[in-house]
């Protein structure tokens, strides 16, 4: 197929689940729907911030200023909900776009955008209902595909980057869930370190993390500079969020109510098949203890809430996407090739 047809045709597969996912959105102004608890709060809050009161300050609130001026920069143009919307819609796009570039690294394309759209649309009324896990889903998202990318085909600077880009700005957001980040990186230092990778390599691996640290820990620390509550900040957000956590078994009853759970399972189901036929299986056994680790954060958070299923959800993209790869070679098809 000409490769900007199949370009074209993406696009618009990926447009229509959008539209699907979008039109269940409360913030949809052609339908009647109602917000949650979770998401009006973080509306008033983030309305009164975009009229000049100062977050943590003036203002109280237990999510860090990207989630605040994200919502609150939808308020520039008008006290309506018309650019959130739009803006939603970005953000799920974008979303739908990296779980199908992540399944793809593992299938076939075909059965990459079926993987992509069947972890997104099903239930996607939960996700658009989700307050802060919405946005907290879409850079757990860019940070599968980072991870997935990297475990490949090696170390890439600017998958690292982009890697420490996405913990700086979930500190900045929920800072309770960089523990999977920070674990992540540490891993792939050790990783990188026993694949042989050394000297001004090895080295710029530590300078792509320190380089995406400072892209996001320079601006926000001016932010918080100026408007003179950084101090309020560490203690209503950070402090707060650290104190939260607890309730483990609570929390792991949350994400194993979910039928999803199952492909926890089935991708060691998956190994095991791979195993038999000389596949390699690395990737895939360190994803499952990937797995592990998000869920284990995720049940930490003390809150216990539903959302907490949509974001554990992002990490199915790769058992999804490792069971239509036993099916591939039946259909004579293969994963794309990709310069890596």
């Amino acid at each position: 197929m000409n490769k900007k047809l199949k370009g074209v045709l993406e696009f618009l597969g990926i447009l229509a689940v959008t539209v699907v996912i979008a039109m269940s959105s409360p913030l949809n102004p052609w339908v009647t729907n109602a917000f949650t608890q979770a998401q009006n709060e973080i509306f008033d809050i983030a309305l009164q911030i975009r009229n000049g009161f100062l977050a943590y300050v003036e203002v109280d609130g237990h999510y860090g200023p990207v989630l605040y001026e994200f919502y609150g920069l939808g308020y520039l143009p008008t006290e309506t909900h018309l650019l959130h919307f739009a803006m939603e819609a970005v953000l799920i796009f974008i979303i739908v776009l990296f779980q199908y570039k992540t399944a793809k690294l593992f299938t076939s394309e075909i059965f990459a955008f079926i993987s992509a759209a069947v972890l997104t649309i099903f239930g996607w009324g939960a996700l658009t209902h989700a307050g802060a896990e919405e946005l907290m889903f879409f850079f757990l998202t860019l940070s599968v595909y980072h991870i997935a990318r990297q475990l490949q085909s090696g170390f890439l600077s600017y998958h690292t980057y982009l890697l420490a880009i996405d913990l700086g700005m979930v500190f900045f957001l929920q800072p309770g869930y960089v523990f999977i980040w920070v674990v992540m990186i540490l891993f792939f230092a050790v990783k990188f370190k026993i694949d042989g990778v050394k000297g001004k390599e090895y080295r710029q691996f530590w300078f792509s993390i320190f380089e995406g640290l400072l892209t996001v820990g320079v601006p926000m620390g001016l932010y918080l500079t100026y408007f003179r509550n950084a101090i309020e900040f560490w203690d209503k957000v950070v402090i707060y969020n650290m104190n939260n956590i607890g309730d483990f078994a609570g929390g792991l009853r949350v994400i194993c109510g979910s039928p999803w759970v199952v492909l926890l399972p089935v991708l060691v189901v998956v190994i095991i098949i791979k195993v038999f036929k000389n596949e390699k299986i690395a990737p895939l056994c360190i994803w499952f203890c990937f797995m592990v680790l998000t869920f284990v954060v995720i049940a930490l958070q003390g809150d216990n809430l539903d959302t907490f299923l949509q974001l554990s959800k992002a990490v199915y993209i790769v058992p999804i996407a490792s069971v239509f790869s036993l099916i591939d070679p039946i259909l004579g098809l293969k994963i794309e090739e990709r310069e890596f």
